[in-house]
């Protein structure tokens, strides 16, 4: 099954209080305004087609987790993870 989606936008992502950017300069450069997406296993990747290379977070905390239901309204389509 194809992994389901949201677009956000990076500096709604980076308003977690536990955000740590990536040691590559590209992503640590990317300005607030870029769209980047919450996958259903709460990574933070660059593009849904090309997520295993460009992983912006991978860390599912209990923390993430509150933050991503209760901030970033994020809520896959039932019968979903």
């Amino acid at each position: 099954m194809t992994p389901y989606y949201q677009g956000c936008l990076l500096g709604d992502v980076r308003g977690f209080a536990g955000w740590a950017e990536s040691a590559a300069r590209e992503q640590r450069d990317l300005p607030d305004d870029t769209v980047v997406y919450l996958r259903e296993d709460l990574a933070v990747v660059r593009h849904p087609v090309l997520a295993d290379q460009g992983v912006l977070w991978d860390a599912a905390t209990p923390q993430w987790r509150t933050y991503c239901t209760d901030e970033l309204r994020f809520e896959p389509p039932a019968g979903r993870k």
